[in-house]
C-alpha cells in the first residue's frame, strides 16, 4: 500500500482575503522501513524551499502593493519596469523579480539627487541576505575555521547551493565593522570622573571587580607575528542579592595592539554590561608589560594595577633552574645562591620591592664574580644567569609599584594571580589563530573576528543583530560559552610562603 502526501500553504488576511496555493511537492511512502521514516534530508531541502518561494513571493507583492500609493496625495505611481533581486536566507537562494516605481508627479517622495525611480523591495533589502543567515555565518566563523563554517552550513541547512568560505569571512567582517564604527570614543583622562561627594553618596557597592590582561602572538601574512591582547573581566559577590544568587557571569575581551585605537573603550564596555559602579574596588592584573600597561591606566578612582603573581612567579622558577645547573663543581655556591632565591621570593611575597630588587641584583653580582675564574663551559652557564638575574631586577624596578603584599591578599582571600586569564588566551586567541589553524592574518581582519569570537563566547553576538534589526529573535536564547566563575576561596591557614610559591 501507497501513501501520498499533498502539502497545501493558505494565505489569510492577504489583499484578496483567503487564498491557498498548492505546494508541487508530493511524498509517496510504502511500507515502514528505517529509512523511509518520516522526511529525508532532500524532501525537507525541497518542502522548505517550496514554502519559501511562495510565502516570500506573497510578502514581496503586498509590500509592492503597500508602496505603490503616494503616501502625501494618494495616487498610485506607475510602474517603471521589473527586474531580478537575489535574496539569501538560511533556507536558499530566493530569485526574485521585482517591480521599479517612477516617483510621484506632486514631488512629495523624492529628495535632491535620488532617481525617478526606486524599487520599494531592493531599497527594503539591501544586504540582499537576511539577518539569520548573516548570524549563524558570523557565529560559526567566529567559533571555528571560514571552511569548516561554510561546510557546517552546507551541511546543516537546507542550501540550493554550498556556501563559500570567502562569503562567511566577508559578511562577519561587514557585521563587525558596523559594530566598531558604532563603538564610542577612546575616553581621554580618566574615564570614570565626578565630585567625591557624590562618589561617597552612592549605595555601598558590590565586592571587588577582577580584569586579568595577557598577551599572544598571531602569525601574519607575512611570516612574522603581531601581538593580540585578551582579558577576562570577573565580577565580585553581589551586595543586595541573596546568598544563593550566582554571581554576574565573567565576560572576555580581545583586540590587536597595533589595530585598535580604542583599547579602553573596549574594556569600559565589558564593565559597564557587567554592572560595574564608580565607586565599586577595580584591581587590574597584567603581567607588567608596556602595552597592557596603557590599558589599566587611569581606568577609576577606585581602580589598582596589580602586577600578576604568576608571571613573577614564572620569571623565578626559570632563574632558579639556571643556578642549580650554573656551577655544578661547587654545591656550596649553588646552596647560597638557592637560599638568596628563597629571600628574593620572601620578600616579593611580602610586597617589599625595593629589597626584592636589590636581593635579585646581589644574585646577578655573584654569578658575575666568578665568571672570570671559571671553566669555558661552566662561564657560559654563569653569564646567561647574570643575564637572566639582570633582567628580573629590571622587570621588577618597571613594576615596582604594581608589587603588593600578596601574602596579605591571599590570606583575606583575594585573587593574587590571573590563572583564569591563561585560559581565556587559550580559548580566544589559541584555538582560533594559532592551535592547528595553517591560516595567516591580517591586523585587521584578526582585530574584527576577535570582536566576533568573544561576542559569541559572551553571548552578546545576538545583540549586535538586534540594534541593526529590532525585529531580530533567535530560536532559542543565544549560548555561551564557560568563561570561569569568581571563586577566591578561604585558607584554613595562613600558608608558607616559600611552600606556596614553589
Amino acid at each position: 500500500m501507497t501513501i501520498r502526501f499533498t502539502l497545501t500553504l493558505t494565505t489569510e488576511g492577504g489583499a484578496h482575503g483567503a487564498a491557498a496555493h498548492p505546494v508541487t511537492v508530493s511524498l509517496d511512502r510504502a511500507a515502514l522501513s528505517p529509512e523511509t521514516l518520516g522526511l529525508t534530508l532532500s524532501e525537507g531541502k525541497t518542502i522548505l524551499a517550496e514554502l519559501q518561494a511562495a510565502i516570500v513571493a506573497e510578502q514581496v507583492a503586498a509590500h509592492e502593493r503597500a508602496a505603490r500609493p503616494c503616501p502625501a496625495c494618494g495616487i498610485l505611481r506607475s510602474v517603471k519596469g521589473h527586474h531580478p533581486l537575489t535574496c539569501r536566507s538560511a533556507f536558499g537562494t530566493l530569485p526574485l523579480t521585482v517591480r521599479r516605481l517612477r516617483r510621484c508627479a506632486c514631488g512629495s517622495d523624492a529628495a535632491a539627487g535620488e532617481r525617478a525611480s526606486f524599487s520599494p523591495v531592493a531599497d527594503l533589502l539591501p544586504e540582499r541576505t537576511t539577518p539569520e543567515m548573516l548570524y549563524l555565518e558570523t557565529r560559526w566563523g567566529s567559533l571555528v575555521s571560514f571552511g569548516l563554517a561554510a561546510r557546517m552550513l552546507s551541511d546543516v541547512l537546507p542550501l540550493d547551493r554550498p556556501v563559500a568560505p570567502e562569503r562567511v569571512r566577508r559578511h562577519l567582517h561587514a557585521v563587525m565593522a558596523r559594530e566598531e564604527a558604532a563603538m564610542g570614543e577612546e575616553p581621554h583622562g580618566w574615564a570614570w570622573s565626578g565630585c567625591q561627594r557624590d562618589l561617597n553618596e552612592m549605595p555601598l557597592p558590590n565586592g571587588p571587580a577582577y580584569v586579568g590582561v595577557d598577551g599572544g602572538f598571531v602569525r601574519d601574512r607575512a611570516g612574522s607575528w603581531f601581538e593580540v591582547i585578551a582579558g577576562k573581566s570577573i565580577s565580585g559577590f553581589d551586595r543586595h542579592a541573596p546568598e544563593a544568587t550566582p554571581s554576574p557571569p565573567a565576560k572576555c575581551f580581545a583586540f590587536v595592539q597595533t589595530h585598535d585605537d580604542r583599547p579602553r573603550r573596549r574594556l569600559l564596555d565589558v564593565l559597564t554590561a557587567q554592572g560595574y559602579a564608580a565607586n565599586q574596588k577595580l584591581v587590574l592584573m597584567s603581567d607588567g608589560g608596556d602595552s597592557v600597561r596603557r590599558l589599566v591606566s587611569c581606568i577609576s578612582s577606585e581602580s589598582e594595577h596589580v602586577l600578576d603573581w604568576f608571571h613573577v612567579t614564572m620569571r623565578l622558577t626559570v632563574l632558579g633552574q639556571m643556578i642549580k645547573g650554573a656551577c655544578p663543581a661547587d654545591p656550596s655556591w649553588t646552596e647560597e645562591r638557592l637560599r638568596d632565591l628563597d629571600r628574593l621570593k620572601w620578600l616579593l611575597w611580602h610586597g617589599h620591592a625595593r629589597q626584592a630588587v636589590d636581593a635579585a641584583q646581589w644574585i646577578a653580582d655573584e654569578a658575575w664574580a666568578i665568571e672570570d675564574d671559571a671553566k669555558s663551559d661552566t662561564k657560559a652557564k654563569l653569564k646567561r644567569l647574570r643575564t637572566a638575574a639582570e633582567e628580573v631586577v629590571t622587570y621588577l624596578e618597571r613594576n615596582a609599584a604594581q608589587i603588593v603584599d600578596y601574602g596579605e591578599r591571599h590570606r583575606a582571600g583575594e585573587r593574587i594571580s590571573t590563572g583564569f586569564v591563561e585560559s581565556t588566551v587559550n580559548q580566544v586567541i589559541a584555538k582560533r589563530f594559532c592551535k592547528r589553524q595553517s591560516m595567516r592574518w591580517t591586523p585587521a581582519g584578526a582585530h574584527l573576528t576577535l570582536q566576533a569570537r568573544t561576542r559569541a563566547l559572551n553571548g552578546d553576538l545576538a545583540d549586535c543583530f538586534r540594534r541593526q534589526w529590532p525585529g531580530f529573535q533567535l530560536p532559542c536564547p543565544e549560548p555561551q560559552e564557560e568563561m570561569g566563575s569568581f571563586a577566591c576561596p578561604q585558607p584554613a591557614s595562613p600558608p608558607n610562603p616559600i611552600a606556596h610559591i614553589l
